[in-house]
């Protein structure tokens, strides 16, 4: 069994680990035996005080035959551990050996590389998706008006308001239907994305080695300390000290340092929202409009601040993620917007046909020439007889006129 003493780690998710973990205490027990004079028992024990890394571990013929390596576990626990999928923490940590060993040969291009291939991998799910959400929300924002016209008309009567509201919303209930749909398959990437936050957040790899080929410890002869560990803050401007700001510090762990990826991470959720969400269905009440900016802020800056002491790996992984997302939406919604757009122009087409008889059969246009020159109903006989009276009177008029 092993225990910390009191005043451990502490329990910071994506700040560093701001206190030493302490002393170790192990206690073995074995089955009682019998050791008859003169004779020896063999109680040995082997330790592995290692790094968590499978690579190392393999390599040691003890460790590997004991099964070190299975109790690496690349995981945020909490509520987050129950989809982090190690199959694909696995996968994706193997893939990124791959690309660093084989291909770029650097570990902050193979993480960058890494989100390509696997949004690449991803793309035809997440274009299905995106395409089919946008689609079905500009049919939503058709109803829009009648949803205004609805909550005008009864806004001193709620009980009516929601009556209206329901019937209005199960009458396009497919729409609705169509937009659950589309979430399924983003729904069903979310454990790949943990996971591969995982694998960079715990890859011991990563630790000590620079980004880019260390071209800015090379620039500098070593004194800058931008970028330098990517499983320590980016470190723009080391300040030389630390400090604790109040209230969030508690999530945010001690500030040592002005970190530059954090804050351009604000930056691309800021455009991101601003650029690229999808048109209103239906017009938001007030308190609506509150909880969605509410949302907006806490996206754009807590979660920025709770990645400002992550380690720089992962906030390259997280920018290069975010910033392809916005190319690939903008990217599929030009798409889906062409195609709405040709959709739409197909129907009012069929309108004009339809309106001017073209493919009709003959039978069905007498018909509708018939319904056409025929007036309907007994007001409209009466104003037909009428403009002929008057037709008839100004023919008279003109025939009196040429006599004279």
């Amino acid at each position: 069994t092993g225990e910390a003493p009191s005043g451990g780690i502490t329990d910071i998710l994506m700040g560093r680990e701001i206190k030493p973990i302490g002393e170790v205490v192990l206690r073995f027990a074995t089955k009682p035996m019998t050791i008859q004079p003169g004779k020896s028992a063999d109680v040995s024990v082997g330790v592995y005080a290692g790094p968590s890394s499978v690579a190392v571990i393999e390599k040691q013929p003890s460790s590997f035959a004991a099964g070190v390596s299975k109790v690496v576990l690349y995981t945020f626990g909490g509520p987050c551990g129950f989809c982090t999928f190690q199959l694909f923490a696995g996968a994706l940590r193997d893939l990124l050996t791959v690309l660093h060993n084989h291909v770029v040969f650097d570990w902050a291009l193979a993480i960058m590389l890494l989100v390509v291939c696997v949004r690449t991998i991803l793309h035809p799910i997440t274009r299905w998706s995106q395409r089919r959400m946008y689609l079905v929300s500009k049919e939503m924002a058709k109803m829009a008006p009648k949803m205004k016209q609805i909550q005008e008309k009864y806004k001193e009567d709620p009980a009516k308001l929601r009556e209206e509201q329901s019937r209005l919303l199960a009458e396009n209930s497919g729409a609705y239907a169509g937009m659950a749909m589309g979430c399924i398959p983003a729904m069903l990437q979310t454990p790949v994305w943990i996971g591969l936050s995982a694998m960079i957040y715990f890859n011991y790899d990563l630790r000590h080695s620079p980004a880019f080929f260390g071209v800015f410890q090379n620039m500098t002869g070593g004194s800058w300390s931008f970028l330098g560990n990517l499983a320590e803050p980016d470190h723009l401007i080391a300040f030389g000290r630390s400090f604790n700001v109040p209230v969030i510090g508690r999530f945010m762990g001690p500030i040592d340092g002005l970190n530059l990826l954090p804050l351009l991470l604000g930056v691309v959720f800021y455009l991101q929202q601003k650029y690229l969400q999808p048109p209103q269905a239906t017009p938001m009440t007030a308190e609506q409009e509150q909880q969605a900016k509410i949302m907006r802020v806490m996206t754009v800056v807590l979660f920025p601040l709770m990645m400002y002491n992550a380690p720089a790996g992962l906030a390259l992984y997280f920018a290069t993620n975010s910033t392809l997302a916005i190319l690939e939406s903008k990217w599929v919604r030009a798409k889906a917007e062409e195609e709405y757009k040709e959709k739409e122009a197909v129907k009012a087409a069929q309108i004009a046909t339809r309106a001017s008889g073209v493919g009709m059969s003959m039978w069905d246009r007498k018909e509708k020439l018939k319904k056409q020159e025929e007036p309907q109903g007994f007001m409209a006989k009466i104003r037909k007889m009428a403009e002929d009276a008057q037709k008839m009177r100004e023919q008279q008029g003109k025939m009196k006129g040429k006599k004279k």
